[in-house]
């Protein structure tokens, strides 16, 4: 399963670094504030709105539906710290 990441991963470098045909917007802004995401989401992993109990917990379309949610979520929170000029660095 591994070898699709990186295959995704190549083409993303491929369109962004090599080719310029895509600005990698989505996961530009979360990259900018990688500290405080990385942060905010082990501190708030168990709340909702980034997890919530399931009915069924070996359903793979739950588990996917609340990762995207999450993952959402915080690119959301990224871009609005990056439109403020907010940033955490070390």
């Amino acid at each position: 399963m591994s070898c699709f990441a990186f295959i995704l991963l190549l083409l993303i470098y491929y369109l962004v670094d090599v080719k310029r045909l895509w600005s990698g917007a989505p996961f530009f802004y979360p990259g900018m504030n990688s500290i405080l995401v990385y942060i905010g989401h082990e501190v708030f992993e168990n709340y909702f709105p980034f997890k919530w109990k399931m009915q069924d917990s070996q359903s793979h379309a739950e588990h996917l539906t609340q990762n995207l949610t999450a993952t959402t979520l915080w690119v959301i929170i990224s871009y609005l710290l990056y439109r403020r000029r907010i940033f955490w660095k070390i």
